[in-house]
This record gives structure tokens, sequence and C-alpha cells, in this order.
């Protein structure tokens, strides 16, 4: 049976880089961070609510998010 072409456009889509970082262990983020020997904002890495807790684009606004969401970025080189 011949295989036949998808349009791509009408695909799911997903932002891997967005759910790797939003979903890395606090601890993983500190190893690298420090491996890097990188600062990380301390309310990025507060145990008691957790990583996808920060990175939640919320009522505390977006600049707040993208700050916190580029620190996380920042420790992933490779």
């Amino acid at each position: 049976m011949p295989t036949v072409p998808r349009d791509l456009a009408g695909l799911p889509k997903a932002h891997l880089h967005l759910h790797f970082t939003g979903s890395m262990r606090i601890e993983t983020l500190v190893e690298l961070a420090c491996d890097r020997g990188m600062a990380l904002p301390p309310t990025l890495i507060d145990q008691s609510t957790g990583l996808d807790q920060h990175l939640t684009p919320d009522s505390r606004g977006w600049f707040r998010f993208q700050r916190l969401y580029d620190a996380a970025r920042a420790v992933v080189k490779d």
C-alpha cells in the first residue's frame, strides 16, 4: 500500500525546548548551573513549589516568567 503524504501544517506541534527546560528537576538545574559557574535566582530553585510553578506565565506577569525561564535555559548548553 503506498504511503499518503501528510500536510505538516495540519499536524500538532510541540515546543521541545520548553518542555525540557520547564520539566527539568531542580537538582539537575542546580547541578548544571554549578558546573558552569552560574548563579540562579533563588526563586527559581525554591524547593517548596517546584520548577513548573516558577515557569508558568501567571498573574505575576510575562516579564517575571521570561526572566526565570531565561535563567533556566541559560544552563542548558548541550
